[in-house]
């Protein structure tokens, strides 16, 4: 596998990430909240992320449910940007630079972000799906 190869593979695995992280704050929420799960599940189903960070946020400090540390809810409202740029910007900061030598310079530096993160957005997934299960263990309820 080349590098370019490579960095597809990675790329597609931090969106996956992305997309899970999403999911399980949204099957938490559903979780946890008074009520039916498919009722609560359906008010943010299709919210944008920013949504759904604050629901979670305002359910998590009345229920004290989570124990998400500081940082990773500082990751978790990164994540839009982080989304944004691997979705819309990061082959274009390489793709049309004619020069070869700049444009493998641009591909590493580009490179080296998805490494740095997927690295974190993949560890900060780990434990929000470790935190779903338990949740959904703890509550009897499953999506």
């Amino acid at each position: 596998m080349d590098e370019m190869e490579l960095f597809k593979v990675v790329h597609s695995e931090l969106l996956m990430s992305m997309q899970y992280l999403e999911q399980d704050l949204k099957i938490i929420f559903a979780t946890i909240k008074d009520g039916r799960f498919d009722d609560n599940y359906e008010i943010l189903a299709d919210a944008p992320l920013g949504k759904v960070l604050k629901e979670f946020r305002k359910l998590d400090k009345e229920k004290g449910f989570a124990k998400i540390k500081p940082k990773d809810y500082e990751l978790l409202e990164e994540i839009r940007e982080i989304r944004n740029y691997w979705a819309h910007q990061c082959y274009l900061d390489f793709h049309y630079i004619e020069d070869l030598q700049e444009k493998y310079e641009a591909f590493q530096d580009v490179k080296e972000r998805l490494h740095y993160d997927e690295q974190r957005v993949y560890d900060l997934q780990q434990r929000m799906e470790k935190l779903r299960i338990s949740i959904a263990k703890k509550y009897r309820r499953s999506r």
